[in-house]
Order: C-alpha cells, then structure tokens, then sequence
C-alpha cells in the first residue's frame, strides 16, 4: 500500500525538490543563492534549515515569495495551521498535491482497518480555514465507508445524541474530544460497546487518557493514532498493526525526514533523540526543505514485524513540551503521572491544564485545573494530588517550603478549561512566566 524508497533514492527526490525551488521560487532562490548544485549527501547537509518563522513571514498570502505558482492562483485550497504549535499559518495547496496528500492518509485509515462495511462519525472542528474535517470527508469517501459529518462544532451533548443514534463503529476526532464524551458517558452509565474503533489526531494521547477513553469505550475498542500528519507537508508518518502507540513508518515516496541534534549540529543516529525535519517529496507549489516542524523523535533501526520495509521511528512529543523550575526542566508526564491514578473515578476526567504565573515578591503561582463531573466529589482528593506532585517535583516541593511557590489544585465543572476557538484542543502547559 506505501512504497518503499531506498534512502539514497528518497534524498535524489528531495534534491530535485532544492533544485526546482532555487530556480522557481524567490524565497528560495534568495535563501540559497551561495549554493551551487548539489548531488550527495554531504552536499545536502550544508542545505540551511526552514524555521517556522520563515514559513510564517514567507508564505502566501502574507507573501508571495514561496510560491512557484504564476499568479493569479488557480486550481488551488487554503487551509489553515489553526495555530496550536504558534502562531496561525496558512498553507496552500494545488488540487493535486490536495488529492496526494488525501490518499496518503486514506491508506493509513485503510491500515486501521476501516473499510467500507463501516459507519464513521467525523468528529473533527470544521470552519476556520481547519484542513482535518474536510480532509477526512474526502477520506471516508475514498475509502468508501459511510459518512456521519458530526463534528466538534455543536453541544457535547447534542453530538453524544447522534453518537447513540446512528451508532458509528469508528469515531474519529482530537483527544479532547474523546475525554469529554468519556466523561459524559461514565456519568450517564451509556453502553457504547458498538465502536470498534477510535482514531486520534491533533494531540498526543497519553496513557492516562488511553485509560480513561477505554473505561468509558470498553477494552476491546481500539485506539490508534490517523496518522502523525501536518498542514506543511501532509502525511509523516502511518501505522502497522505491529507499531507501538507513537511508533510510525515513514513514507519514504512522500517524505524525506532527517532526525537532527541541535546542541552538537549533527545528525542523529538509530536511537538518538532528535528534532523532526521534514523535506516533502510532492509539494512544489510551495517547496517544504528541511523544515524544523518542532517535534522529536528517533529511528528504532529495527524491521518491522509487519514486513513493510518502510523505516519505524518513535515519536516523542513537541520539542519544549516541558518547563522549569529552579535548574531542572519537567515533563508534562510527571505532572499527569500526580493525578492518573484517580482520573475516571470520583468525576475526574483527563482533561488538565498546568499554569505557571509570576506573582509579587518573586513568588510563583501553580494552578492545576482538571474538569470533573462531580467537583464537589473530587475536590476529596485536592490534597492527595498536591502531596503528589510535590513527591514527584521536588523544585515545587522545596520552593514552597521556603515560601517562594504556591501550588494549587483547582476542579472545574467538564468543558471549562479555554479551548482553542479553531482547533477545540486543550493547552495542557500553560506556562504565563515573562522569559
């Protein structure tokens, strides 16, 4: 179903991308105007990266630098970033590099075992200028698995209604949206043992939200990841039946990716953490070179049990997904790993966010804000959550012995917490500190 391109073969595709760019594109022509032709690997390696600033101020319709397009343009969608990973960007395709991006990430649905006997209720935010709805219309479609566009858009409430009525047998949607509709139907007792499949997207699932989706869904729903994708560059990486919940394989006819250390300007070998970039093999309408996406990951350097020949890399998260306290920097895993153990009991649901402010005196505030069903039940346990997280964080331990921290745990009633008004994902760090 996905090609497999010999890593030499994949970086000439990505060489005829830099050559096609310097000569059609004025951004590029600019950027790499001291280069001269390329062949080989080592060459490559001078190429500059693509930072997400560039992207920003360089792409049409704030300019027209990127494009190789004439103008005015035809035959073409705008879509939005929605601008969770910063800010807001737009990214235009060609119908055609539209229709390669849709039918990559068809194959991947394929992959989770959709297929046409099945009834799937696209739970995505649709409007703004967001790609994942009308992505996914065009992906149920290709497939040929019957359509319930439902979306993220209306009442939790309303949506969970059409849920019960139509009974899809594959939800599809942002883990936000998963734990809301766990929360409701754990607080209305509702047997839902018709989804076979849930498929995640936007956000990274963690274990404990794992946990909480499976008490709601039953144990035998299965959970998986649509894809790791992007707006950018379109599929990154898909899934086997063999791959671990962040494990994907590469598309090596679509993406050339290189997984590079920043700290000793190097690429990084199987097993090394590094930044994700991304070189897109179909995308020249507006060329993707070497792009710093800001996610980490790192090569596994193992075959897949599946027998796809295809490369397997484990994603790690958002480069800077954690924050500091005194000298130490923290994972948001450690904040959830303070309160896992009571999510989906006493009303307590998996969606959280963690605040940092600065106060007066040089004092800093911590809020953790979890949504309940029950806030009155769960705030029993405000004080076993603070004991926990000043186990687990020891700089939040000591920085309120010594008055310099002051550490709260906050319950608000399900759907309070601020929500992206394009995406409806929550920002689980919040970190407000003047840097």
């Amino acid at each position: 179903m996905f090609k497999h391109l010999s890593k030499e073969t994949s970086l000439q595709k990505a060489i005829e991308v830099f050559h096609y760019a310097k000569e059609h594109s004025a951004f590029y022509s600019e950027k790499y105007k001291s280069l001269k032709e390329i062949s080989s690997y080592d060459d490559w390696l001078k190429l500059p990266i693509l930072t997400k600033d560039e992207l920003y101020n360089n792409s049409y319709p704030k300019s027209e630098k990127m494009l190789t397009l004439d103008m005015p343009l035809k035959k073409t969608i705008m879509t939005s970033t929605g601008g969770s990973t910063g800010l807001a960007r737009y990214t235009m395709l060609t119908y055609k590099e539209w229709d390669a991006f849709l039918q990559r990430q068809a194959d991947a649905l394929r992959l989770m075992g959709i297929n046409e006997e099945d009834s799937v209720a696209n739970l995505f935010v649709a409007g703004s200028l967001w790609p994942s709805f009308i992505a996914l219309h065009d992906n149920i479609r290709l497939i040929g698995a019957n359509h319930l566009p439902i979306s993220a858009n209306i009442d939790f409430d309303k949506m969970l209604a059409y849920i019960m009525e139509f009974k899809p047998t594959v939800l599809l949607s942002l883990p936000t949206v998963f734990v809301i509709l766990a929360d409701k139907i754990l607080q209305q007792n509702l047997n839902v043992d018709f989804v076979k499949i849930i498929g995640y997207a936007g956000e990274h699932m963690s274990e404990m939200i794992r946990h909480h989706v499976r008490k709601a869904f039953g144990n035998n729903v299965k959970i998986e990841s649509l894809a790791y994708t992007s707006a950018d560059c379109g599929l990154i990486g898909y899934q086997c039946n063999s791959c671990a919940s962040n494990e994907y394989h590469l598309p090596t006819d679509f993406q050339f990716v290189e997984l590079y250390n920043f700290e000793e300007n190097r690429v990084c070998a199987p097993g090394e953490t590094g930044e994700v970039l991304i070189t897109n093999l179909k995308r020249l309408s507006q060329p993707i070179i070497r792009y710093r996406i800001g996610d980490v990951a790192k090569w596994t350097g193992k075959s897949c049990a599946c027998g796809d020949k295809n490369p397997t890399f484990i994603i790690g998260g958002r480069a800077g997904d954690d924050f500091k306290i005194g000298g130490a920097y923290i994972a948001m895993d450690v904040v959830e790993k303070s309160f896992s153990e009571y999510v989906s009991t006493h009303g307590i649901s998996a969606n959280y966010q963690f605040v940092l402010e600065d106060i007066s005196d040089g004092k800093l505030k911590i809020d953790l804000q979890i949504e309940s069903s029950d806030v009155q039940d769960s705030e029993k346990l405000t004080e076993n959550i603070r004991t926990n997280i000043k186990k687990n964080i020891d700089d939040i331990r000591v920085g309120e012995e010594m008055g310099l921290v002051i550490l709260n745990v906050k319950f608000l009633e399900l759907g309070k917490l601020p929500r992206s008004p394009i995406t409806g994902k929550v920002k689980r760090l919040n970190d407000k500190r003047v840097r």
